[in-house]
């Protein structure tokens, strides 16, 4: 009997840039799982470096709904990444108002997460001392 594996839905690529890391998630289609399975596998990336800072660039054109988006972030918070700066840009201003719920939910769980428009604005934020 033969298994296979799924077949995964994004890419991720994750390079380290010395004082933080980068990670770019693409994909056609959002869904929960979709979602969770690549939220997981940043976090499990991140948690294997010494870093406690990362940009996040999601480039996805479909987007999950309020609740799975709340149900993510609580998840998510679960996880053992309290401490970890997190700047997310999503190339889709349009998710702006869903990104921003998110971002509330996230900061409500004790994660230190903000939503930019550009990579240029996060990493300003996230190489800069300050904790706004």
């Amino acid at each position: 009997m033969s298994t296979t594996e799924p077949k995964k839905e994004y890419s991720l690529s994750a390079e380290d840039r010395g004082q933080y890391f980068y990670v770019k998630v693409t994909g056609q289609r959002g869904t929960l799982e979709i979602a969770h399975a690549y939220w997981s596998e940043i976090a499990g990336l991140l948690l294997a470096t010494e870093h406690r800072k990362i940009l996040v660039v999601e480039d996805i054109p479909e987007v999950i709904s309020i609740a799975e988006v709340h149900q993510l972030v609580t998840d998510l918070s679960d996880l053992p990444v309290k401490g970890i700066r997190v700047a997310f840009v999503d190339t889709y201003p349009e998710h702006s108002s869903l990104n921003d719920f998110g971002i509330l939910v996230g900061e409500n769980r004790g994660l230190t997460i903000k939503a930019f428009e550009t990579e240029e604005a996060a990493e300003e934020w996230l190489v800069t001392d300050r904790s706004d």
